[in-house]
């Protein structure tokens, strides 16, 4: 699979510092003036984007980024929007159990 393939939530985040991976999470606050926003997924994760990314605080999105290796703030490649419906508590289960078994994730 590839390096986009790699799905992160706030506690697993530290762990792929300088590497693309996802995340998918709801707006919890935008910042036009700096152009990030903060997801909620499993925790906070600062997410860098695009103004004309639209996005909509309370609505659910999957981030496709790189994430800083310091700051650990994903830089958007990609923003899609996803159905209110979603069920966060799965992705952020399945997002867990990356780091415990790498040979099916990366």
């Amino acid at each position: 699979m590839d390096a986009a393939s790699v799905r992160v939530q706030a506690s697993t985040i530290k762990d792929f510092g300088g590497r693309v991976v996802r995340v998918v999470g709801s707006v919890e606050n935008i910042d036009f003036g700096s152009s990030t926003a903060t997801l909620n997924a499993g925790g906070p994760i600062q997410v860098t984007v695009n103004a004309n990314d639209g996005l909509e605080v309370g609505k659910i999105y999957e981030v496709i980024g790189k994430v800083g290796a310091s700051d650990y703030k994903v830089n958007a490649y990609s923003v899609t929007r996803f159905s209110d419906n979603t069920n966060l508590e799965l992705h952020n289960k399945l997002a867990a159990l990356v780091p415990k078994v790498p040979e099916l994730f990366y």
